[in-house]
């Protein structure tokens, strides 16, 4: 089961924002072939993310590319600022706060789903 998920399930305000089964789903897709492997890597890896920031957020100010952000409130594994944060580089970000946590697609996917349909709309 991911760490983040069981820290949805600490956070979360409203048991009835959980289905009681995501775990099973998530223990099912780990445990896929090769996919031990995959999590190490992509784990490893996150070691190397901040020290790119400056470059990441440099990028942004200068292209300053339409930005949809959809955050998950009950976030646990990052800042609660970070969310607006984008906007300092990019003031015209679109930024949502959703019921939900680090995976807020398991809670509120409909929501995110219309958020990013309005998004991809509004750019036609």
């Amino acid at each position: 089961m991911r760490l983040f998920s069981s820290l949805l399930w600490m956070r979360c305000l409203r048991v009835s924002c959980i289905a009681l089964d995501l775990w099973t789903d998530e223990f099912y897709f780990l445990n896929q072939p090769g996919q031990a492997e995959i999590q190490s890597d992509l784990f490893y890896d996150y070691r190397t993310n901040v020290e790119k920031y400056p470059k990441w957020q440099a990028w942004m100010r200068e292209k300053q590319p339409r930005l949809l952000v959809i955050w998950g409130k009950y976030e646990a594994s990052l800042d609660p600022s970070e969310p607006e944060a984008y906007r300092r580089d990019v003031p015209k970000a679109e930024v949502h706060i959703v019921d939900g946590g680090h995976f807020a697609l398991d809670t509120a996917a409909d929501l995110i789903a219309a958020l990013v349909r309005g998004f991809v709309d509004s750019s036609c």
